[in-house]
């Protein structure tokens, strides 16, 4: 059955759907949407979701939209390998995880890489700052869970950690930035502040079929 995924690149939600589709092994075909043009919000488009938004998920006459929706329905259909876990502890763990990133962590690397992608580091350096301290407080949480254990919610790669992974790349893609050096927000390079952080970065980039699903645009 034919299997669609509708993204735009960069897009944190889309990223963590693409990268379950290829830890699952499951073929698709990528259908980037141009945000510069807003073809999210196209008549064609808007026909498969009246929302505009992304990712879909488009196999056969199934369409799913939301990111958590789409992973759901990738693991009741295709339960190996387990993104959510086999025991009612590690389902548990995982879901805190996934809660705890949407709850503490995206807004606050929003309000970092918004101002930086736009060049405007410098013009919001206070929200930036404010931002990373927050940032910082829930990094070193991800560093202590990883002293434990190498993955985010337990010993299994899981989709805590797919769900985790692009917001973190965002964050390093707008701190890296040479405008957002003078701001010294001690996060950027990874392993000098959050050493445990950036080895689980390294893991994830050597899944197979990371590169398949690397933002296109990010290359």
């Amino acid at each position: 059955m034919a299997r669609e995924l509708y993204f735009i690149s960069g897009s944190p939600p889309c990223w963590s759907v693409m990268l379950a589709l290829e830890v699952k092994g499951l073929a698709y075909t990528p259908r980037r949407l141009d945000n510069a043009k807003r073809e999210q919000k196209s008549a064609e488009y808007l026909a498969i979701n009246p929302r505009g938004q992304v990712p879909v998920l488009v196999e056969g006459d199934v369409t799913i939209c939301e990111t958590l929706a789409i992973l759901s329905y990738l693991e009741a259909a295709t339960p190996t390998p387990a993104l959510f876990g086999s025991l009612p502890v590690e389902t548990a763990r995982i879901w805190q995880a996934i809660f705890d990133c949407d709850g503490n962590l995206r807004e606050p690397v929003g309000q970092i890489s918004r101002p930086s992608f736009r060049g405007k580091a410098i013009e919001a350096a206070e929200q930036i700052k404010e931002a990373a301290e927050t940032v910082r407080d829930e990094l070193a949480l991800y560093e202590t869970a990883l002293s434990e254990n190498e993955w985010l919610a337990g010993n299994s790669l899981s989709a805590a950690d797919l769900i985790v992974f692009p917001v973190i790349m965002q964050l390093l893609r707008a701190v890296g930035r040479e405008d957002a050096a003078p701001l010294e927000l001690a996060i950027y390079p990874l392993a000098d502040h959050f050493l445990n952080l950036a080895s689980w970065v390294s893991r994830i980039e050597a899944l197979p079929g990371y590169d398949n699903a690397y933002p296109p645009h990010w290359k």
